[in-house]
C-alpha cells in the first residue's frame, strides 16, 4: 500500500552508499579542486630580468622562502578541507547504529510496533479506514525484515495481548488481530513496558514505532513522558542508551463529531425525592455548523426529555434536565446523541449514587437524652425511621463532649453540635481538616452558649461573628419576624411549587430570642433565612470540600415558633441531607484509562466487579468503617460496571476519555521541538518513498552532517587566522 521497498534491511547493511541520505551532493567534492587549480596557476614562473635594484632581494635566506611555501600549502589544504566538509554536509551522512567499525552489520534487530486502536482510528481517511492503514503499514514493515529479526506488536486500548517477542509470521497474525477498542488509552503505560522489555533483550539494535492518527490529547502525555525519560538519560548516560522511537502519523480523516464534554449536578445535596438539575455541555468539535441533531436523556428507565441541537463550528452549549432520585443506591441514566457522523461516542452512561445510610454524630452537653418534647429530636427521629418511604436512613449517634473520640470522626458523614455552652479548641482543631476533606458540620447554639467561645470557633472557619443577642429567651415576646429566604440555594431548590413569576411567600417566623450573626466579614457564604433587621437565622459556607451551617437560633420554643411552621420538617430534613451529601453522594463515574478506586461501606465486603458475563476481583483496603475497592480497567468498556457481592451492588458509569472525541493532531514541529531524538513522520507531508527513506535512516543510523558543517567552518576560521598571523618575511 505504501510501497516500503526501501525498508530492505539487507540492502542498507551491504551498500555503503546508503550512509548518505543525499549522495548526489557528493559531486560537490569536485569543488575542492578549485583552490588546487589556482595554486598551480600561481606556480608558473615569471620571466627573469636583471636590475641593479633587485640585488637586495637576493640576500633573502633560503629558510624564509621555505616558510613562504609552507604557508601557501597550508592555506591550500585548509581551503580544500573546508570545501570537502561542506560538500559532505550537503550529502547528509549518517552513522549506522552500533557501527564505529566494530558492529556486526548482519546483527538481528528487534522492532516494537505500537498500533493505535482507539475509537478515533475507526474513521475513514482518503486511503480507507485508519486502523486498516496502520495494519497494512505494519505488515509491510514486517515483510521487509530479515528472517532473524524479531517483533513485538502492541495496541493502545483494550487488553494488551502481545507483550512478547515474535517471529515475522506470528507478528503478521497479531497485527491483523488488532481491532478497535472503546476502553481507555494506555499508550504511556505500554510504551514504558515496551522500553523495559526491549532493553533487556540481547539484540544489538532496537526500534520502536507508533502508528497513529496523531491526536494531540493522546500524544501530549507521551511527549511529556519522553521528555522526562530523555532528561533522566542525559544525567547518567551509562545507564542505558535511548531506544529510537518514531511516530508515524496517518493522513487526517476529517469527520463531523458532536460529543458530551461535561456533566454536572446543580447541587451536592442528594436524597430521595429531592429534585436535581443535570447540566449537560455538548460540543461541536468540527469546523462546520450542525443542525437537526438530538440529545435525549433517560433516567431510571424513563425518558426525561429531548433537545434539538444546532451548533456553529467549535461551539459548546449547556443544556439542563431535571431528575428525581427515587431510591437509595445507584440511580442510572443514559445520554444519547443522534445525527452526527462519528457514532462511537454518542452514548454516555450516568450513575447517581444516593447512600442508603448517612452517619451523623450528634454532640451535646449533658449525658441525659433530650426531652422528647424537643421539636428537633422528634423531627429527626421521624426522619430516621426506615419505614418512612422518603427517609434517607439517617443514623444519628449521640455523644457528649466527654465521650466522643477524634478517631470516630472518619466514621461519620456529618457532625451536629447541639446546644453546647462552649466549643472546646480541641474539638475545633479536629473539625477543621475533617470538614475541609468533604464532610458537613451544623452548629446550633443554646440559651447558655457563650459568645466568646463561639466566636473563636467562627473565626477558625472565617464565618463571621456573634455580636450580641435580640430579645430574651422564653419571653415569647416577638422581637422581629423572618419571612425572607434565598430561593436559588440548593437547600430550598425545588421545595416550593409556584408559578414562574409568582413571588415566594412563607408564613412569617416569630422570633423571641436570637444571636445576632454578623457575616459581613465572612469570605463567601449565604444568609439563607433573614429576619426583618437583615440578620441571618441560618448561614451556610463552603469550607474546602465540605459544608458549614451555623444557626443563630435554637429550635426549642424559647427561641422562635419555627417548630409550628410548615417549613420546619423539610428544612431539617434538607439540612441533614445537605450536610451529609458531600462525602458519599454524587455522580458515580470513572474515566477509563487508569485504575479505579471506590469507597463504600462494609456492606460490599467481598465484592467483585461485574460487566456482562465477565467478572474481575476487587482489591480491598480497610479504612475505618469503609472499604476502598480498586481494580485495573484495561478490559472494561464504556457503559456501567457493577461492584457487587451476594446481597448488595453499586453501579459505576464507565466513560471513554474525552480525548477520543477531539481529533486535532499533534504537528511535527511541536513534537520535534520537545522530543529531538524521536522523529515524527506525517503521511500528509511525505510520499511513500520519502517515508521509506526516513524510516531507513531512523532504523539504521543517526545523521552527522552537522559535524562536517562545523568542521568546514572551523577550517575557514583557521585559514583566516593563518593568513593574518603567519608572516614568514622579516625585514629590518
Amino acid at each position: 500500500m505504501y510501497g516500503l521497498s526501501l525498508i530492505s534491511y539487507r540492502n542498507i547493511r551491504y551498500f555503503k552508499v546508503n550512509e548518505f541520505f543525499e549522495p548526489i551532493f557528493l559531486l560537490a567534492i569536485l569543488a575542492v579542486g578549485l583552490p588546487l587549480l589556482l595554486h598551480l596557476l600561481k606556480l608558473r614562473k615569471a620571466k627573469k630580468l636583471s636590475f641593479s635594484t633587485l640585488q637586495f632581494f637576493k640576500a633573502l635566506e633560503q629558510t624564509t622562502l621555505r616558510r613562504v611555501e609552507i604557508k601557501r600549502w597550508l592555506l591550500l589544504m585548509l581551503r580544500m578541507l573546508s570545501l570537502a566538509c561542506l560538500a559532505i554536509a550537503l550529502a547528509r551522512p549518517f552513522i549506522p547504529p552500533n557501527s564505529f567499525g566494530i558492529a556486526n552489520q548482519n546483527a538481528s534487530v528487534v522492532h516494537a510496533i505500537i498500533i493505535d486502536n482507539s475509537p478515533s482510528m475507526s474513521r475513514i481517511g482518503p486511503q480507507g479506514p485508519l486502523l486498516e492503514q496502520a495494519q497494512t503499514l505494519a505488515l509491510e514493515m514486517i515483510d521487509n525484515a530479515q528472517d532473524s529479526d524479531r517483533f513485538i506488536l502492541q495496541s493502545t486500548s483494550g487488553p494488551g495481548f502481545f507483550n512478547h517477542l515474535s517471529e515475522s509470521v506470528t507478528a503478521r497474525a497479531q497485527a491483523q488481530e488488532i481491532s478497535i477498542q472503546r476502553g481507555g488509552d494506555y499508550l504511556v503505560k505500554r510504551y514504558a513496558e515496551l522500553v523495559e522489555l526491549i532493553q533487556n533483550t540481547p539484540f544489538a539494535q532496537k526500534n520502536i514505532y507508533f502508528i497513529t492518527d496523531g491526536q494531540s490529547n493522546s500524544l501530549a502525555p507521551l511527549a511529556e513522558y519522553l521528555s522526562q525519560l530523555n532528561e533522566s538519560t542525559a544525567v547518567n548516560q551509562a545507564i542505558r542508551p535511548p531506544i529510537p522511537t518514531t511516530i508515524i502519523a496517518l493522513a487526517d480523516a476529517s469527520i463531523q463529531n458532536t460529543y458530551v464534554s461535561k456533566v454536572e449536578l446543580s447541587s451536592n445535596m442528594m436524597g430521595i425525592n429531592i429534585p436535581l438539575e443535570l447540566f449537560i455541555e455538548v460540543h461541536n468539535a468540527s469546523p462546520i455548523p450542525i443542525a437537526n441533531q438530538f440529545l435525549t436523556l433517560e433516567f431510571n428507565n424513563q425518558q426525561v426529555g429531548q433537545y434539538t441541537l444546532s451548533l456553529t463550528a467549535d461551539e459548546s452549549r449547556t443544556l439542563s434536565f431535571e431528575i428525581v432520585p427515587r431510591s437509595t443506591g445507584s440511580n442510572t441514566g443514559l445520554l444519547r446523541l443522534e445525527g452526527d457522523e462519528f457514532g462511537l461516542d454518542n452514548k454516555r452512561a450516568i450513575s447517581l449514587f444516593i447512600p442508603d445510610k448517612r452517619n451523623i454524630l450528634w454532640l451535646e452537653e449533658a449525658s441525659e437524652p433530650l426531652d422528647l418534647s424537643s421539636p428537633l429530636e422528634l423531627v429527626i427521629q421521624a426522619l430516621s425511621t426506615p419505614q418512612n418511604p422518603s427517609s434517607s436512613n439517617f443514623n444519628v449517634i449521640k455523644r457528649t463532649l466527654d465521650s466522643w473520640d477524634k478517631q470516630e470522626l472518619e466514621e461519620f458523614d456529618a457532625v451536629l453540635i447541639q446546644g453546647l455552652t462552649q466549643i472546646p479548641d480541641r474539638l475545633v482543631n479536629s473539625l477543621l481538616p475533617w470538614v475541609q476533606n468533604g464532610h458537613g458540620l451544623w452548629v446550633i447554639p443554646s440559651k447558655t452558649s457563650q459568645l466568646t467561645s463561639y466566636n473563636r470557633f467562627l473565626s477558625s472557619f472565617n464565618a463571621g461573628q456573634f455580636v450580641g443577642q435580640i430579645g430574651n429567651y422564653g419571653s415569647y415576646e416577638v422581637q422581629t419576624k423572618a419571612d425572607e429566604l434565598i430561593e436559588n440555594h440548593q437547600l430550598f431548590d425545588g421545595l416550593f411549587e409556584r408559578e414562574e413569576r409568582e413571588k415566594l411567600e412563607i408564613d412569617p417566623i416569630s422570633i423571641y430570642y436570637q444571636f445576632k450573626h454578623n457575616t459581613s466579614g465572612a469570605d463567601g457564604g449565604y444568609n439563607l433565612i433573614l429576619n426583618s433587621f437583615g440578620d441571618p437565622l441560618l448561614f451556610n459556607k463552603t469550607f474546602g470540600n465540605g459544608q458549614l451551617l451555623v444557626s443563630s437560633i435554637g429550635y426549642d420554643p424559647g427561641f422562635t415558633n419555627i417548630q409550628l411552621k410548615a417549613i420546619f420538617p423539610p428544612l431539617l430534613y434538607r439540612a441533614l441531607v445537605f450536610m451529609s451529601s458531600s462525602q458519599q453522594s454524587g455522580l458515580d463515574e470513572h474515566e477509563l484509562g487508569s485504575a479505579i478506586e471506590i469507597n463504600d461501606g462494609r456492606r460490599l465486603a467481598g465484592a467483585l466487579f461485574v460487566q456482562g458475563n465477565k467478572t474481575w476481583p476487587a482489591r480491598e483496603q480497610q479504612s475505618n468503617n469503609r472499604i476502598r475497592f480498586s481494580s485495573d480497567d484495561q478490559e472494561w468498556e464504556p457503559g456501567w460496571i457493577q461492584l457487587k457481592n451476594d446481597t448488595n451492588q453499586r453501579n459505576i458509569a464507565l466513560l471513554s476519555p474525552i480525548s477520543e472525541s477531539i481529533f486535532s493532531t499533534y504537528d511535527k514541529q511541536t513534537w520535534e521541538t520537545r522530543i529531538s531524538d524521536s522523529p515524527y513522520l506525517s503521511l500528509e507531508e511525505l510520499s511513500s518513498e520519502q517515508l521509506s527513506t526516513e524510516i531507513q535512516a531512523i532504523s539504521f543510523g543517526r545523521e552527522i552532517w552537522t559535524w562536517f558543517l562545523f568542521a568546514g567552518l572551523l577550517f575557514l576560521i583557521l585559514e583566516t587566522m593563518v593568513t593574518i598571523f603567519y608572516t614568514p618575511q622579516q625585514y629590518e
